[in-house]
């Protein structure tokens, strides 16, 4: 076998390898990233009933996501693609939830869900996804700390425009310590999702 041969056989050799490898790791991340949305997606369902009145508790997951609807113009909320919320009904009882989407956070986008009943009062908040710093800005997951129970109960009229800040800008809500950003986010977020509720849904609600 001459040098030459032996260059390009050593070169073939290299190249297929390289390949193999390449198509091993396309297929890995593939397979990585959708086992990642499943557990998302099973993650979100869980936490749609969560945020529901205790009321509404008990409405299967099913019952939930048949519920969804078409969202007006979700553009306030946060997105760029249309979107659908959710609007659950059990005899008199009925909340709708958003899905919400804040880009203030301190390492990127949070995403969120908001329930509000046929009253405009909050009922539930949860974080879906965030990346957040752990140990600062994760606290704003409810396994982490009970700070997102806070807005439970809480309506346009029970806050001047002023009082959804931190406690350390004039506000209602308490701030991490050492991070100010990603709650002032959620906050924002949370209070814009009242305010669309209030202007392009609330005369959508089925009536008691």
């Amino acid at each position: 076998m001459t040098t030459q041969h032996a260059m390009l056989r050593g070169a073939l050799a290299l190249g297929l390898f390289a390949l193999v490898t390449a198509g091993s790791v396309a297929l890995t991340r593939a397979v990585t990233a959708e086992r990642i949305a499943a557990h998302q997606l099973a993650y979100q369902h869980r936490q749609l009933q969560e945020v529901l009145p205790a009321s509404l508790a008990s409405v299967p997951v099913q019952a939930v996501l048949e519920s969804a609807f078409s969202l007006p113009d979700p553009t306030p909320l946060g997105h760029r693609t249309p979107q659908e919320g959710w609007r659950v009904q059990q005899g008199s009882e009925a909340a709708t939830i958003l899905p919400v989407v804040t880009r203030q956070g301190y390492n990127g986008e949070i995403r969120l869900l908001v329930a509000i009943d046929q009253s405009g009062q909050l009922t539930g908040v949860r974080v879906t996804h965030h990346q957040e710093t752990p140990g600062l800005g994760d606290d704003i997951e409810r396994s982490r700390s009970d700070w997102i129970t806070s807005f439970n109960g809480l309506s346009l009229e029970s806050l001047p425009p002023s009082g959804w800040a931190v406690s350390k800008e004039g506000g209602a809500f308490d701030s991490f310590t050492g991070a100010t950003i990603t709650p002032r986010a959620v906050i924002n977020a949370v209070h814009e999702a009242l305010r669309y509720y209030q202007r392009e849904l609330v005369q959508q609600e089925p009536t008691p």
